[in-house]
């Protein structure tokens, strides 16, 4: 067993090794240019005041010459900007015997090496003990990252909490539209459970919905509550009048996007109709079909491409207008006869729906 006189001796040994422990220490490593472009050859003279590292070692004033050989900087120094009392470094370059310019560096704790853009103290900066400063990493900075992070999907512009995640059509992952008691669909649509999706079912009909979006005069993008499914189901209307599809709106999955002179006003109503994949046996669907026929302030006589039945489903839509049968057009099988006072003019837009007994 040990005496109490060899166990002090090791006491005070182990004591003593503690109290001479070197103090924390940050490198500082990069590659420094001259301004036309060659390697930096010189040396850099470091000298800092006497004060407290962060772990209480007392750091002594002194001086530091650190040569500089094509370019390579490397050097370790006590951390400053967690000192207990405050100091910076003051660094002085020199090449060939001459002074070049003098710097300031706050030394940051890090565990990884710095370069000098991570501690150089910018002109007319106050530095001191402080806080640590946080040292930026660029993305290029880490080999393979870039790469690594194209990999993930980004967030789109619909994404949210809680919502169903869903693939939109440019591959960024988006928050499915829809009430929160609909189902989901694999094409990423929603609906009323029990109604089906792109891939078959009953289907159903949306009506008279008004697109969430602010409107203000300035935004021009609003988002359904679902897809329309065909896209060419949704019959979209401000204040009354058709929307025209290409001329006055896109449309990509559930976002409706107004031309910038186009945006909805404050005041203004927008409703919208569509489908999501309406099947019913028997029953064919024709939506937003422009006649043949030339639209020229003359021609009263345009043709569609089928026989509307019942011939009753058919509207007509002139420059966004309904057209009233009897009123402003007859219709006789395919062929659509416009009235004198209302034959098409050119640059007007025609567009027709209607139904088809299959």
């Amino acid at each position: 067993m040990l005496s109490f006189k060899w166990w002090l001796l090791f006491a005070g040994l182990a004591f003593s090794a503690q109290l001479q422990a070197t103090p924390p220490l940050t490198t500082i490593s990069d590659t420094l240019y001259n301004a036309d472009g060659t390697l930096f050859n010189g040396v850099l003279t470091i000298t800092w005041p006497a004060f407290e590292a962060s772990d209480t070692s007392q750091v002594a004033a002194g001086t530091l010459t650190v040569q500089v050989t094509n370019g390579v900087l490397y050097v370790q120094l006590v951390p400053t900007t967690n000192a207990n009392t405050g100091a910076v470094y003051t660094v002085t370059f020199a090449s060939e015997g001459v002074v070049e310019f003098t710097e300031t560096w706050a030394v940051p704790p890090s565990t990884i090496p710095l370069r000098v853009r991570d501690v150089l103290v910018p002109n007319g900066t106050i530095s001191g003990s402080g806080p640590p400063v946080t040292t930026i990493i660029s993305i290029a900075d880490v080999t393979g990252l870039q790469a690594a992070l194209n990999l993930y999907p980004p967030i789109g512009t619909t994404f949210a909490p809680s919502r169903t995640a869903v693939i939109d059509a440019t591959g960024a992952i988006d928050g499915a539209a829809g009430n929160l008691s609909d189902c989901m669909h694999v094409d990423g649509t929603s609906a009323p459970c029990g109604t089906g999706g792109s891939s078959g079912g009953s289907g159903t009909f949306v009506d008279a919905e008004t697109p969430a979006g602010a409107i203000n005069g300035t935004n021009v993008s609003f988002t359904l509550a679902n897809t329309p499914n065909p896209a060419a189901s949704l019959t979209l209307f401000l204040n009354g009048l058709l929307q025209d599809l290409g001329n006055d709106y896109t449309l990509s999955g559930n976002m409706i996007t107004f031309a910038t002179d186009g945006a909805p006003q404050t005041g203004d109503r927008l409703l919208a109709n569509y489908r999501l994949a309406v099947v019913i046996p028997g029953i064919g669907f024709v939506d937003q079909e422009t006649p043949s026929g030339a639209t020229n302030g003359v021609n009263n006589t345009f043709t569609l491409s089928q026989t509307p039945d019942p011939s009753s489903s058919l509207t007509v839509f002139l420059n966004g207008l309904l057209m009233g049968v009897g009123v402003d057009y007859t219709l006789s099988g395919s062929t659509i006869t416009f009235l004198t006072a209302s034959v098409p003019q050119s640059g007007d837009i025609l567009l027709c729906s209607y139904r088809l007994a299959e």
